[in-house]
This record gives C-alpha cells, structure tokens and sequence, in this order.
C-alpha cells in the first residue's frame, strides 16, 4: 500500500516552525480550553514596537484584538487586492509595497497567507503566515493583539479600516526579524524574496526608451513578476520629501498594472502605480483628476477601472514615469522569467532549474579576508566547488541576464582586462554553454532595529581537475582572474548575475568588501543542467612528528641538563613550574610561556600520568619550541609579539598540519587573545592540542568514527 511521503523540512509544504510553534497544536489547545491565544515569545510590550516610546499619556500605545477595535472586524472581506494595505506610522513601504505586488498574484499570496483563517468561528486569537528565510520557508505563529494608538492601528492597517489580514502579516514579519522598529527601512527586493523566495533584481529606468520599458514591465507583469519603483533621493534628508506632481523621494510604490488607451487616435502608454500610505497621489498628465482622461471615451476609462478617488493607486504615463522615477525593483519566481522570450504558464509553476543551496560564515580574523584589494587576506574567505557537467540550448533572448554597469570592479580598484571585457561581450552571444545564476545574500543583518548590511561581492575562478576539492591558496589568485562575477560590492541583502559558462570545474569565493567584517550567508545557484556545489576546504591531516624532529642544540641541552641536575626530582624528572623557569630562561622576554601552557605541554606528551617530563622529553620539546617560535615570528606581521589569526592556518601548514577552515575557526576563538590576535602561549597551545587530537584519532579502531571523518571528529573535541 503507497504511504504518503511528508514533505521536505523547509519547503513550503513542510514550513520550519519559528520559535517551535505549531500552529495547529495552538490552534487546538486554545479551542479546547476556550481561551484567546497570548503568544509568549513576542509579547505586547515595548520591547516588541522597537521604536522610541511617546511619553505623552494621551499617546500611550495599548493592544488590541481586531474586535476590540472594530465591531466588524473580518480578516479579509471579498477578495485581498491593493487596497487592502495602508502604511502606518512606520516607515516600511519597502515591504509593504512588495505586499501590494503579490496581492496581484493570488497562487503566490496563499504561500504566505494560508488560507481558512477567519475572525469569525472557529476563532482563537491565532494566525500563521509564512515566508521564505534563505532557501527555507518559515512559518510564523502571532496572536491577534496588535499595537493602536488613540482607536487606531499604530502601524499597518486597511482602506476599509475593518480588514485585518495585512496588520497581522505585518506583526508576523515584525516577529520574525525582532521587533516593529526593524522593519524600518529597507529595500523593496527584501519583501518581494520573502514573500516568494523568487529573485530580486534592479533595472534602471534610464537604460529604456519608455516605449521598450513599458514592453519588458508588461511581459514581466504577465510572467507573474513582482515590481516595484522608487525615485532616488539625493541624500537622507530629501528621503519623504513629496514633489510637486506629488510623488514622494526615496519612497516605494508598487507597480500594479500596465495599459494603453486612446486620445485622439493617439496610443498613450500606461502604468498603474500604488503608494503604499494609501493617500498622497500623483497629481500630473494621467492621474486620478487629469483632464487628460476627458478624451477618452467612457468604455476605455471602465475597463481600465479608472477610479478618481484617493486610495493612493494611480495612472501615470510611461513618458512621465521615466523622467520622473530613477529605479524599477522585479522580483521573478524563477529564473526562466528573467529572459524576455519566456513565459511561464503560471507564476507558482515549478521550476526546471537545478538549485544548489549552501550556507557559511565570515568570521573575524579567520574567513572574513575581504577583496581582492586585500591580498594578504582574500584567499580565506570562504570557497565554493562548482562543478558544471552538461552543456545547455542556446536562449533566444536574454536581455535582463547582466548589468553592464558593473562589469568594472571599481571596489576592487582593478578594472577588467581587455580578455576579461572580450569575454564578458561573449556572454552577450546566443551560443551559450551552461546557463548559471548565482545569488549570494547575507543573513540576518535585519535585527533589533539594526539594520546593517554589508558590502558584499562573488568572483568565480576556473580550476583544473588537479585543484577540485583543495582550497585555493593566495598565489592562485595573485596568477589568476575571475571568469564571473557579481560586480560591484553592493551595501545589500544580496547580490546576483546570471551567467554562461562552459562546463567544468569552479571556483566562487565570496566576501565582504573589507576584512574581518563577521556575517552569515546563503548562496544558491540556478542550472538548466546538472551542477555539483559544494565547499572547497581541506581534510585535516598532520605530518607534525617529521617537521618537528629537529635536533637540539648544544646549548640548549647544556641548559636542560644544568636545570635537572638543580632542579630534578629525585626521579629525574620535572614539573609544569620547573618547565616553565627553564622555557622562559632560554626564550625571548616576548615568547615567554605561562604556568597553563606548560602544563598542556607536558599533557601532550607520553607520561603515563605522572605529570612531569624526563631529560629526553625535555630536550625535545625545548627544540619544538625554537621551531615554533622561527614560525611565530614568521607570522607575527609587525613585531606586536601576536600572530594574526588570518595566519593561523598557514603557520599551521608550516608545523605540518592541514586544517580545514571550521577547524581553524574554532582554534582562533578558543587560542586567541583579545580581538583574536593570538600571542606566542596561544600559538604553542593550539598546536599541543591539536598534536594530541591527531594522535588520538589515528589510535581510534571505531569504524563508525574513521567514516565520519577526521574533520567532524576533531570539532566535536575542540567543543570541549
């Protein structure tokens, strides 16, 4: 008998539970107890607004459930539609307006608004929404309590002031990323990707005709495409001023419709705009009250729904909308509505590309190495196998694939070779190879009212088969140049290009645009054909016995045995004090070793517990420490007496051990000093431990632990 398979975690189907709540156990719970849902992880209080308090009593924010509000209060009447959202006293249109946009799209609205939610029986107090989190979607639970002020909804509300659906989505998100305050500001392409988990990208109005502009928005609307536009403001202050046609600077609005109608056997071409406030319209030739609308006749104007009313929907020509607005925002479900020739049956409609999906870090010290500007520090930031194995059918229109704006890498200060400008005129051609898009965005830069993104950028490198699977080393990119690449480092949730590559193996390095700049991020790429994505990392491995044999010195061993003949037990042996007077006696002032250190030291070594070295031992390890401190000194960049983490796995190469980049991650966080700079005992330390590691594994019979591997095993100890 067939069994229904459940759904992948994280599809849309299978949401992830944000805070592990269910909602239909909640929903259940409160139903049979007959009280009002009151969810405690996002409570009515002011921590959740996140916005300064008013402290004018008469202004005081209460919280409220819709039928405390409203007497009739409905979660959607009729049908959603534009209308349905105003902006409140926050500024978030940027999201806002993608809700707009997706209004249009009903298969795409029930992904975030599930259906079969009701104010009325069975009612509960509780809602779930859903959105898409880097290549998951997340369901969100809130109750119905939502924030007014003065016998009104504080933040989101409706036209008709009784619908309540787009409020509570907004609380929803609100929820997901901390507070009501971190919704404020922000760029359009974040809400139409968390609405769809499709790709958002930037056109600039300039680069059309309005006639060819007007074209690509109609075929991006039919395609099922979210828009969105904005007029650039010159500097923050200008941000909300309105103009004189009564369009506002620095403001989103969605585009909701494209048109044409005739005036005096002229064709006028159309869009049909929104702002998000719901009022402030545009007040030039086609708007609400132009008396351009006098020559059209009465059939045209009722089917295209001209309402003059002050809803903040409007029609405006295409020729005036391209002098008056700078940016128009699309958001395409997949990537086969980027090409112009192409469109889909349906906007949910599954995709045929092959996504790859992989998440990493930039850590401070460690894999944030920055840009190519940074040589020293570049080949560790994090690297991505991409193996590309089948080559695809030319497209027969591609106009939206590259921005040739960013072709020149000006953050990097190294503009493109004439071979680089050739090959990126080729990627212009129809005789594609393997069509690619690559995305990269940073994670959770949108928390607690911090809003703070990072200059990011990708460059992708071709390899030979020889280097599939070892990670790149800095003379690899001293000699070599990107074949792909994002373009500009962008301040930006994320970056994008679509891209034509001939099949064989990769390389994508993505960084921030400075070092040590920490952040989490999400990489996916889009394929017609079959690619492997995968990190490009070491498998640990030590070679340290042979590297570290090096014979003592003559002085050194007259040393050790004045110390021993003073100091010795009876037994011949010392301890982790007398170690350390005899270590600091023959070190630098600069490499001088704490009681800790040696104490590690004499646990790395074979003692059958007995917590002392004998003269051999000591010896020995005295040379270990001559050799480590020519590597220390090696990697200690200006004679500050500390090595830079950046360093760490190279000085550790250089000791005889390979480390991959997880590993040395937590090396710099456990060994390190202040800002992870790691001084002379810390160095010694970490490699102690790691000797250790690596003798403990090779002595491991477990056939369970040899096929996880070395790396997985060493982080579990390293945890410890």
């Amino acid at each position: 008998m067939a069994t229904d398979k459940k759904a992948p975690l994280g599809s849309i189907e299978n949401p992830i539970k944000f805070m592990d709540q269910d909602f239909k156990t909640l929903l259940e719970e409160c139903l049979k107890s007959g009280k009002l849902f009151a969810d405690p992880t996002f409570l009515p209080e002011q921590e959740s607004i996140g916005i300064p308090e008013d402290l004018d009593p008469k202004k005081a924010i209460k919280w409220q459930r819709p039928k405390e509000i409203s007497k009739n209060a409905v979660f959607v009447e009729g049908t959603t539609g534009t209308t349905d959202i105003c902006q409140g006293q926050l500024g978030n249109c940027w999201l806002l307006a993608a809700l707009s946009c997706l209004t249009m799209h009903p298969k795409l609205f029930v992904k975030v608004v599930p259906p079969n939610q009701s104010l009325s029986k069975p009612y509960a107090g509780i809602f779930h929404f859903r959105f898409w989190q880097y290549g998951e979607w997340v369901e969100v639970v809130v109750d119905d309590r939502l924030p007014v002020r003065e016998g009104r909804l504080l933040f989101s509300y409706s036209d008709t002031r009784h619908e309540y659906w787009s409020a509570l989505v907004e609380k929803a998100y609100a929820k997901l990323v901390g507070s009501y305050g971190s919704l404020k500001g922000g760029n359009i392409s974040e809400g139409m990707e968390d609405f769809t988990g499709g790709i958002a990208y930037s056109m600039k109005v300039s680069s059309r005709t309005p006639r060819v502009l007007w074209r690509s928005l109609t075929a991006a609307l039919s395609r099922g495409s979210l828009l969105s536009c904005f007029i650039q403001a010159s500097s923050a202050r200008e941000i909300g001023k309105v103009t004189g046609d009564g369009l506002i600077k620095g403001h989103a609005y969605a585009i909701t419709d494209t048109d044409k109608v005739t005036k005096a056997s002229e064709e006028i071409w159309l869009l049909r705009l929104r702002n998000p406030w719901g009022f402030v319209e545009y007040r030039g030739p086609w708007s609400d009250k132009g008396k351009e609308w006098d020559d059209v006749v009465k059939a045209e104007k009722e089917r295209i729904e001209l309402k003059k009313k002050e809803d903040g929907e409007f029609w405006i020509s295409v020729k005036a909308f391209c002098g008056l607005f700078d940016i128009v925002e699309l958001c395409s479900v997949n990537p086969d509505t980027l090409e112009e020739g192409n469109t889909p049956a349906s906007p949910a409609s599954q995709s045929t590309w092959t996504i790859s999906e992989h998440e990493g870090l930039w850590v401070t010290g460690s894999s944030a190495g920055g840009s190519r500007k940074y040589q020293r520090s570049f080949w560790k930031n994090p690297q991505f196998q991409l193996v590309l194995t089948e080559q695809d059918h030319p497209e027969e229109e591609d106009e939206d694939d590259e921005d040739d704006e960013d072709d020149e890498d000006d953050e990097d200060n190294e503009p493109m070779t004439p071979e680089e400008k050739k090959r990126a005129g080729k990627q212009k051609q129809k005789a594609k190879q393997c069509t690619v898009l690559v995305e990269l965005m940073q994670k959770n830069r949108r928390q607690k009212d911090n809003l703070n993104f990072l200059y990011i950028a990708f460059l992708i490198y071709k390899v030979t088969s020889q280097l599939q699977g070892a990670c790149l080393s800095r003379n690899f990119f001293k000699t070599n140049r990107p074949v792909g690449r994002s373009g500009k480092y962008k301040a930006q949730r994320g970056t994008w290009r679509k891209l034509h590559l001939d099949p064989g193996n990769y390389i994508i390095v993505a960084s921030t645009y400075r070092p040590n700049q920490s952040a989490e991020f999400y990489v996916r790429i889009f394929s017609k054909t079959e690619n492997y994505l995968g990190t490009q990392d070491f498998t640990c491995s030590s070679g340290l016995l042979p590297v570290m044999a090096t014979p003592v010195s003559p002085v050194d061993r007259m040393r050790v045995q004045k110390t021993f003949d003073e100091d010795a037990s009876p037994d011949d042996r010392l301890n982790a004090k007398e170690l350390m007077k005899l270590f600091n006696t023959a070190l630098d002032k600069d490499y001088h070793l704490p009681l800790e250190t040696c104490r590690q030291l004499i646990f790395g070594e074979d003692t059958k517990g007995r917590s002392s070295l004998s003269r051999k031992q000591t010896e020995t390890l005295l040379s270990s420490l001559r050799h480590l401190q020519s590597i220390f000194f090696q990697f200690d960049e200006n004679s500050s007496g500390s090595m830079s983490p950046f360093e760490l796995s190279t000085a550790l190469q250089a000791v005889g051990m390979q480390c991959d980049s997880k590993v040395v991650n937590l090396l710099s966080e456990r060994f390190a000093s202040g800002e992870l700079h790691m001084p002379f005992h810390g160095f010694v330390s970490c490699v102690t431990r790691m000797q250790k590691l690596f003798a403990l594994y090779e002595s491991e019979t477990s056939q369970e632990v040899k096929d996880r591997g070395i790396n997985i095993w060493l982080l579990q100890f390293l945890i410890l």
